[in-house]
């Protein structure tokens, strides 16, 4: 009988304990702490921003990584910036221009067309592009073999030209070039490489591009002698006069093998934009990371395209696209930037 007692006991003392633990599993650290004890912190908030860049490999690409890790490591406490791919400045403007992003690499040209509602946003003004701040200036040109007898622009009337990849800036580019100077050429789209290698077999007469120098020229100046197209001041004029965000330019000797001469052409700006209604703090904050002298240092590292990163005011007052209010205050405080 008292085993039976003892058994009975100890078997409601194990019942109460399981009912105490199962009454306790819904309670957090802080409740289950020893009294007296500190609640845990919450975590910070960390506001995240998208970033729209550029295809995967690409040098837009590279440049867009250095921007996103320095920006994700020295403003870690508070924002976080993810990289978006994309086809370039035409769609990193367009997605910009409708609110689908909140940060974009973005050729001037097409800031303006978004502002303007022309070009690559036909009947859709958009006022939601602002600068943060240009990168740097880029030129745009053509390229064709020496022994092919082209010497001017206007040689390319009823030509063959590759004006860039399918989509791309520098397509976009050749083609407002053309438009401008009346220019009926036989256009088609290649890869950069696969253009500078159809112009090196005979396949076509000349290689639109933008900016230099480019490693498929290179290699091809390297086997053949290639001529850079000049440009007039009168076809510049034109062009300008065309096209509010081209300026002119000057390609400087020796950018590729047998160029030996500047080249004057049309140069445009690319910039760092964003959208307009981005968190003021997170731009203020990002300017002095990219514009102090770690950061600048640092993209220089990534690309050496980051050395000529400025303020661009002239350029973007021409284009009459706005600066963000958070590099307003920045270039206010630091005004030699």
């Amino acid at each position: 009988m008292k085993k039976a007692v003892v058994f009975f006991v100890a078997a409601c003392i194990a019942l109460l304990g399981v009912s105490q633990a199962f009454a306790g599993g819904g309670k957090d650290a802080s409740q289950s702490a020893p009294q007296g004890a500190a609640p845990k912190a919450a975590a910070p908030k960390i506001e995240r921003f998208s970033f729209s860049t550029s295809n995967v490999g690409g040098t837009w690409y590279t440049m867009a990584g250095g921007i996103a890790t320095l920006f994700n490591d020295k403003l870690k406490d508070k924002y976080a910036l993810d990289m978006i791919a994309s086809g370039g400045s035409v769609e990193n403007t367009r997605r910009l221009a409708l609110g689908e992003v909140d940060m974009a690499l973005s050729y001037s040209s097409h800031l303006w067309e978004a502002k303007t509602g022309t070009g690559i946003m036909d009947g859709k003004p958009s006022n939601l592009c602002s600068v943060m701040f240009q990168i740097y200036d880029s030129s745009v040109y053509f390229v064709v073999l020496k022994k092919s007898g082209i010497t001017k622009l206007s040689d390319l009337n009823g030509k063959k030209v590759v004006i860039g990849p399918p989509g791309s800036g520098s397509s976009d580019n050749s083609r407002k070039v053309f438009g401008s100077l009346g220019i009926k050429a036989v256009e088609s789209e290649l890869a950069f490489a696969d253009g500078a290698r159809a112009l090196q077999d005979g396949q076509v007469d000349a290689l639109g591009m933008s900016g230099h120098p480019s490693s498929g020229i290179v290699e091809l100046a390297n086997s053949q002698e290639i001529l850079v197209l000049p440009f007039s001041d009168a076809e510049l004029d034109k062009i300008i006069k065309e096209t509010p965000f081209f300026t002119k330019g000057v390609m400087e000797a020796n950018a590729y093998k047998g160029q030996t001469q500047p080249v004057p052409c049309p140069y445009f700006a690319v910039y760092l934009a964003c959208n307009k209604d981005m968190n003021k703090d997170a731009v203020y904050q990002a300017m002095k990371v990219f514009f102090s002298k770690e950061g600048k240092d640092y993209l220089a590292t990534v690309h050496p395209q980051f050395k000529p990163m400025q303020q661009g005011k002239t350029g973007a007052d021409q284009i009459g696209v706005p600066f963000h209010a958070g590099a307003v205050q920045y270039f206010a405080e630091n005004p030699s930037n």
